[in-house]
């Protein structure tokens, strides 16, 4: 009896020393294991952040770039899928806002163009306008110079019928006197005939 007694001894001390040893071993796999997880953490940590930054900062440059009004960046879309969504919308918004600068320029030549038409329109109706004054000028300057022609004719008009007037005042008068001159003569004419009468007798 004390002989087994003895071996149940033994044996439950080998027992715990194996427990122990068992104990150790899986307090040591689990230490190795907890510091193999964290370095695959950390790794995989920096792993993420190196993949997610590279993508960040692109889309970082271009935003800046939109924001200072360059339009030429060219937008890689790259990374995770949220990132890859970020970059995908600031390339939209980049050739959205590209359609709209070229739209505005557009307007803007069209706008200038039709601009310059109405300058040269206003100028040719300017240059007209000042030729069509200059043309009535001239017209009332010939319209005074008639006036004065048709004063003058009518004063040369008068003139005429005064003259003929004189003309007819003068022919009678001239007449009157040939009158007198012939009835003078034919008086001449009746005494000398008498005083030839006379002096036969």
């Amino acid at each position: 009896m004390a002989d087994q007694g003895d071996a149940i001894e033994k044996a439950t001390k080998a027992y715990q020393i194996n427990a122990e040893s068992s104990v150790q071993l899986v307090r040591l796999q689990l230490a190795l294991a907890l510091v193999l997880g964290g370095a695959v953490l950390i790794v995989g940590a920096l792993w993420l952040t190196r993949q997610m930054e590279a993508p960040m900062l692109h889309a970082v440059r271009i935003a800046d770039q939109l924001a200072h009004g360059d339009l030429t960046g060219k937008v890689q879309v790259q990374g995770s899928a949220e990132i890859n969504q970020l970059l995908q919308a600031l390339a939209t918004m980049q050739a959205n806002l590209a359609d709209i600068v070229g739209r505005v320029k557009s307007g803007s030549a069209g706008v200038a163009t039709a601009s310059a038409e109405i300058a040269q329109g206003n100028h040719d109706l300017s240059a007209r306008t000042e030729q069509q004054a200059s043309a009535l000028e001239q017209t009332s300057a010939s319209m005074v110079e008639l006036g004065s022609t048709v004063n003058q004719n009518a004063d040369s008009a008068r003139t005429a019928n005064q003259l003929a007037m004189s003309a007819s005042t003068i022919a009678e008068e001239g007449g009157n006197v040939v009158g007198q001159v012939v009835e003078t003569m034919k008086g001449i004419n009746e005494a000398s005939q008498d005083f030839r009468h006379h002096q036969r007798d």
